[in-house]
C-alpha cells in the first residue's frame, strides 16, 4: 500500500491542563502571582474559567519544576530559593549566556544580528517602564533566541529552566526605573560585540550583565528587608 505525502499532520488544541499550566506560568512570570502569598486552587480555577481538575495537573506540573509549593488542603505558593540556589541559578546563566555569546560573535549572521537589535528596539518603546509584561518577555526572548540561533536545543531548554527559577528570584528588581535602561544598554552592549565579531567582549558582557542582574536582586531584597524591619520592636 503506497505511503500518502503532501497531507499536513492536525494539530491538537492544547489540553486544558496545559492551557492552565501556560496561564499560571505567565501570571508568575509577570508578577500577577507573588511570593508570600497563599493562593485557593478553586479561586484558580473559578478566575481561569475551567474545573479544579485541569488546575490542579498544572500546579502539579509546576511543583515537579520547583516553582510552586502545594499545601494540602490549603492551596499553593510561590517556592522561596535559598540564597545558594539562587547564586547558582546566575552561576548557570553566566556560563551559558557567555558561551551563547562567544559562539554568537563567531558565526551570527547579519539576520541574527538584526533579530536581536529588533528584540532590544522592542525594549526601548515609550512607556515600557509601565508595561512591564511586555518588557519582560523580550527580555526572556532576547535571552534564550541566543542559544536558538546557535542551534543548541539542550542549552535553551536548561536556560529555559533557569528563567523559571528567575521568576521566583523576582523581576520586580529587574523592573525597577533604574534598571530599564541599563538592561537595555547591557543587551545592547553583548549585541555590538557579537557584530564587531569580538567573542572576548562579547562573553565579558554577558557575564557582565548577569553580575550586574544578580547584585540588582541582592539589592532590591535588602531594600524590602529593610522597608519591612521600619517600626518593628527592637529586641
Amino acid at each position: 500500500m503506497p505511503k500518502l505525502s503532501g497531507i499536513t499532520a492536525v494539530e491538537r488544541p492544547p489540553t486544558l491542563s496545559r492551557r492552565a499550566y501556560l496561564q499560571i506560568q505567565q501570571a508568575i512570570r509577570d508578577g500577577a502571582i507573588r511570593q508570600e502569598v497563599l493562593y485557593s486552587e478553586n479561586e484558580l480555577a473559578e478566575t481561569l474559567g475551567m474545573s479544579r481538575t485541569p488546575v490542579r495537573e498544572a500546579l502539579i506540573s509546576l511543583s515537579r519544576e520547583g516553582l510552586v509549593a502545594i499545601e494540602s488542603q490549603r492551596g499553593f505558593r510561590l517556592r522561596r530559593l535559598s540564597a545558594s540556589e539562587r547564586q547558582e541559578v546566575f552561576d548557570l546563566r553566566s556560563l551559558l549566556e557567555g558561551h551563547c555569546a562567544r559562539r554568537l560573535a563567531e558565526t551570527a549572521t547579519e539576520d541574527d544580528v538584526r533579530r536581536l537589535n529588533e528584540l532590544i528596539d522592542g525594549q526601548r518603546i515609550e512607556g515600557a517602564a509601565g508595561r512591564m509584561p511586555e518588557f519582560l518577555a523580550l527580555d526572556e526572548e532576547f535571552h534564550l533566541v541566543q542559544a536558538e540561533l546557535l542551534g543548541l536545543e539542550r542549552t535553551r531548554a536548561t536556560m529555559v529552566s533557569l528563567r523559571g527559577a528567575m521568576w521566583l528570584i523576582g523581576f520586580e528588581a529587574l523592573a525597577l526605573p533604574h534598571r530599564h535602561e541599563n538592561v537595555v544598554a547591557e543587551h545592547r552592549a553583548i549585541v555590538d560585540a557579537i557584530e564587531r565579531r569580538d567573542p572576548d567582549a562579547a562573553e565579558a558582557a554577558a557575564k557582565a550583565h548577569i553580575a550586574t542582574t544578580a547584585t540588582a536582586v541582592r539589592e532590591s531584597e535588602n531594600d524590602q528587608a529593610g522597608q519591612n524591619s521600619v517600626g518593628e520592636p527592637q529586641a
